[in-house]
């Protein structure tokens, strides 16, 4: 157990137990001396075996309840206050959070939870303590800012009308539909909920389940979009569309937020007034990555001419894309979702990657490919239109062919990588033999290769994000050199600006050290860590709310069980 805990535990028993205080005096002593195996022996037998400590919550529970039960019972005396249920309540979770299977604290919040039904167990939000008229302002309403929302509202309490999310599409899940129309989640859904303690890869709800709503392992962009406009009509959910946010001015330290605002570009109405910026306590930045791609100016290419390419990002489908012979930069999975895809609609194509992404395994999941990938890659590979996999090449320089007819891309081999990948992976993308199919082997190292495309050479080199170029860009300090992404802002343990109070980031941008939180089934375990932080800020007892999202995974304060693999592999 934790010291502090330890500590607080022993202030209240000494009066009670000597032996508590004797075993609490030895702790600290052992402690203090840097005897960690005796001071654990110590606390241990002060707290007792885990199992008493579960069954001691639980019958206090029971007992709480059953008092409750009978005053309800007896029409001789009132019925008991609402807030009269919140101990054994909190008894219950506290075993599940002990013991998650047990049967009977599950059984008596279900139980509890029928009982009061339609009544406030819970305190009544407090009052706002500013003047402002947001307490939140959420720019983006994607999968992480309808989520966010949906566990500051429903799990911390917030009242939606103070807790606005800005829209620059029409909807909600605008970047989703802006994705091409053959890619996919690779993260599989599922509807596990009712057999498991966790819920599905791509949720951002506990209790929903896009594989559920959409009837899809692996969503589409269109699908998924659908998925969050349910989320966020059903959650009540306050949303302002078609808005751009055009700057964040911080009022004071820790006095709130002027969120400027105007209309998308292309839907201001002619005469309208200048839109009033919006004022609030707190703001949650969401708005993501892909809109956002890495841009192919002087100052920030990656090399000379990355103007000339095409992002992956603009493509709405691969099938309309002209012609039929492609060079794609960058692997990983855009890489491998563009080779795929070319490869189905009958296209030849050349993918030019700095890593063998295709046989990289990492402890980290999302730092190397995904099934769902390799086995699309795969299938790709014995097509009749089979891509050509060249790895490590580090593409130089893209220029015009003479005449206009065409692209050069120049490439310079790197260091040969040593073989860690899986074997079906590796049997598949080297079997195809004299360099027709497949990979194929990699040239001397420093040497130079020029590949020749008629078409404009596809970019698949990731997203610079829109922190770093949106309206907050200055309100976040840089710096993390662990992080995958160069642009990934530095965030305290709770996820805010560390040059901003009261500035919070969530979603797929987030990183802290190696630890990289581009998906969904990572990105959401922050949201009650972030939501927590500003229901204190706003006066709210949230120690109910922090134990609920703990039970359902939406509050990761603790990375001891993360891995992270960062490198060459993002």
């Amino acid at each position: 157990a934790p010291m502090a805990a330890v500590r607080k535990r022993a202030r209240g028993a000494e009066a009670a137990d000597p032996k508590l205080a004797a075993g609490m005096e030895e702790a600290e002593a052992c402690f203090a001396n840097g005897d960690y195996a005796g001071t654990a022996a110590a606390a241990g037998s002060v707290l007792g075996e885990e199992a008493m400590l579960v069954r001691a919550a639980v019958l206090k529970g029971k007992a709480g309840m059953a008092a409750l039960i009978e005053q309800v019972k007896d029409e001789d005396v009132e019925d008991p206050e609402p807030a009269a249920f919140r101990e054994p309540l909190r008894a219950f979770k506290l075993a599940t959070r002990l013991e998650p299977g047990n049967a009977e604290a599950k059984a008596g919040i279900r139980e509890l939870e029928e009982l009061t039904e339609g009544l406030h167990v819970f305190e009544e939000p407090p009052k706002p303590n500013h003047d402002l008229p947001y307490d939140v302002v959420i720019v983006g309403a994607g999968a992480a800012g309808v989520g966010v929302a949906l566990v500051l509202t429903k799990t911390f309490g917030l009242d939606p009308a103070r807790v606005l999310l800005v829209e620059r599409g029409d909807a909600p899940g605008e970047t989703f539909r802006r994705w091409p129309k053959e890619m996919r989640f690779i993260s599989p859904s599922f509807n596990h909920q009712g057999w498991s303690g966790s819920f599905d890869l791509n949720s951002v709800m506990f209790g929903t389940s896009p594989a559920h709503t959409l009837g899809a392992e692996h969503p589409s962009g269109e699908d998924y979009a659908f998925y969050l406009m349910a989320l966020a009509d059903a959650g009540d959910l306050n949303i302002k569309t078609k808005t751009e946010v055009t700057g964040v001015r911080s009022r004071t330290r820790n006095s709130g937020f002027w969120v400027d605002v105007a209309p998308r570009p292309g839907t201001e109405e002619e005469g309208a007034e200048p839109m009033e910026p919006l004022r609030a306590r707190y703001v949650i930045w969401a708005a993501g990555e892909f809109q956002y791609p890495k841009a192919p100016d002087a100052e920030e290419s990656l090399f000379p001419g990355e103007g000339l390419c095409r992002h992956n990002s603009t493509v709405s489908t691969w099938k309309d894309l002209p012609g039929d012979d492609y060079v794609v930069v960058g692997g990983y999975e855009s890489g491998m979702d563009a080779a795929f895809n070319l490869a189905g609609c009958g296209k030849r194509c050349t993918v030019a990657a700095s890593t063998r992404c295709w046989t990289t395994t990492t402890d980290d999941p999302s730092t190397e490919l995904a099934p769902y990938t390799v086995q699309r890659i795969n299938d790709a590979l014995e097509g009749p239109t089979p891509p050509r996999l060249l790895a490590p090449l580090r593409v130089t320089k893209v220029e015009k062919a003479k005449g206009n007819k065409g692209f050069l891309v120049h490439a310079q081999w790197g260091e040969q990588e040593e073989d860690e990948g899986s074997f079906v992976s590796k049997r598949r993308v080297t079997e195809g033999g004299e360099g027709e199919e497949g990979e194929e082997q990699p040239g001397e190292e420093g040497t130079e290769i020029v590949l020749k495309t008629p078409q404009q050479p596809i970019l698949c080199t990731g997203f610079r994000g829109s922190v770093s170029v949106g309206a907050a860009k200055t309100l976040f300090e840089y710096g993390n050199d662990n992080a995958c992404n160069a642009y990934a802002p530095l965030l305290t343990e709770k996820d805010e600006s560390t040059i901003t109070p009261g500035l919070f980031l969530v979603g797929s941008l987030v990183q802290h050290g190696e630890l990289s939180f581009c998906f969904v089934y990572k990105f959401r375990q922050r949201f009650g860590v972030v939501a927590n932080a500003i229901a204190q800020g706003l006066g709210h007892d949230t120690r109910d709310a922090v134990l609920e999202a703990r039970e359902i995974d939406m509050y990761l304060d603790s990375f001891e069980k993360c891995q992270g693999a960062c490198g060459e592999s993002c």
